[in-house]
């Protein structure tokens, strides 16, 4: 322990009067803790970002659609054109990890107005009431679709709030009617605006699915079908689950598409951390550049001080003590380096979410970069035992000095 400490003592002592050489040597390393740290905080702060806008709309829930183009080049369908009604229930027939499902119709945009006030390019979905509770849509004012209102084929309609304010402009919103071409709609309900991954839900217009089946679009043909597991059933398992039954329909024919907005997460997930592995990889080169430029002082150091070494080895000093203590120099510079590596990434990242939320991209909150406590203690030791093995070579040259040649040296 004593040699140990008197080593530290001694690189403290070639920091202190060697100042710009110290920094200069050390800058490989700083660079590269910083740039490691750096990339795993903003991949961090993206992974974060889906999480959280992936949930906004419910990461359990599934997305089935019709998907023909799966099939194999020439094969036959069958009977089967596409989705239906018929659908939803079939699945909740025969799956039994699934606790709700739902139908949705996207009907064609075409402008909607109100007076002599119009909105071109809304987006018009079709469903049922139990999409609230799928997408997990808020009600600002009034209320959402009901049963009720699907079984009376009500003319009705919820609106997102962008609507609502290029329409009504401040006026009263519930009880008036809105008018595309072919059928007018009350509005009686105004939903809560979601933003999600640069989209967001505030030109939507929600309508019963069997008013815009029997008295606008027409058939019984639906878009896709959304679905909800049962509380305890895992995601991959209710979409397996929907994957079989549906296979069971078409006679083992590939053509459905099963997704979840898990999965989906998961995918991009992966895509974030592999891309984060490849920059941290090539990040790392600049350890590589930075324990080479250790070395290479270290070197220079040896050359230095010959007379110290061969005045150590005369008074008796092993060599094993005048590697420890080359070695523990060579160390404590790339540790130096590395911690203040890790506290200009903690400025940059700080500064980073700083500016991201002055500009309100992607999110009002701006990209939050939470510091990597483990990954850059670890990224510090890293730099350490750079330092431990570049400075190997430096170390075992100046114990095999020898004493005689060391003291002859000027």
């Amino acid at each position: 322990m004593r040699t140990f400490l008197e080593s530290v003592r001694v690189a403290l002592d070639m920091l202190r009067m060697y100042k710009l050489r110290a920094f200069l040597t050390m800058l490989g390393v700083i660079i590269g803790v910083m740039s490691v740290t750096m990339i795993i905080m903003v991949r961090n702060g993206f992974h974060h970002y889906m999480t959280n806008e992936i949930s906004k709309l419910g990461a359990r829930t599934l997305f089935i659609a019709f998907d023909p183009g799966r099939g194999r080049r020439g094969e036959s369908l069958g009977d089967i054109e596409g989705l239906t009604n018929d659908d939803v229930q079939y699945l909740l027939d025969r799956v039994e990890s699934l606790e709700i499902a739902s139908a949705i119709l996207q009907v064609p945009s075409q402008t909607v107005t109100f007076g002599d006030r119009e909105l071109d390019d809304p987006r018009i979905l079709a469903t049922d009431e139990k999409q609230a509770r799928l997408s997990q849509v808020t009600i600002l004012e009034g209320r959402m679709i009901t049963k009720s209102d699907q079984d009376s084929l009500a003319n009705v309609a919820v609106i997102g709030e962008d609507v609502r304010d290029r329409l009504f402009r401040g006026e009263s919103v519930l009880g008036q009617w809105i008018t595309f071409d072919g059928i007018s709609l009350e509005v009686i309900g105004v939903m809560k605006k979601i933003e999600i991954l640069g989209q967001d839900t505030g030109r939507d217009i929600w309508v019963p699915i069997s008013t815009a089946q029997l008295k606008w679009v027409g058939g019984d043909s639906i878009s896709f079908i959304t679905a909800l597991p049962k509380d305890g059933v895992e995601v991959e398992q209710a979409m397996d689950d929907v994957w079989q039954a549906l296979m069971a329909k078409s006679n083992n024919k590939p053509i459905y598409r099963v997704d979840s907005r898990e999965a989906i997460l998961n995918i991009l997930g992966g895509l974030v951390n592999a891309v984060g592995l490849i920059l941290i990889g090539i990040a790392s080169l600049s350890l590589l550049v930075g324990g080479i430029g250790i070395m290479n002082i270290m070197l220079v150091s040896v050359t230095e001080r010959m007379r110290e070494i061969g005045l150590r080895k005369a008074v008796g000093a092993k060599p094993a003590v005048i590697a420890w203590q080359f070695l523990v120099e060579s160390a404590f510079l790339s540790l130096v380096g590395g911690l203040i590596g890790m506290g200009l990434a903690y400025v940059f990242g700080m500064s980073l979410t700083l500016l991201t939320k002055s500009i309100e991209w992607p999110t009002s909150e701006g990209l939050l970069t939470p510091f990597p406590v483990g990954a850059a203690i670890a990224a510090a030791l890293f730099s350490a035992g750079i330092g431990v093995i570049f400075g190997l070579y430096p170390a075992g040259r100046a114990a095999r000095l020898s004493p005689i040649e060391a003291l002859r040296s000027e």
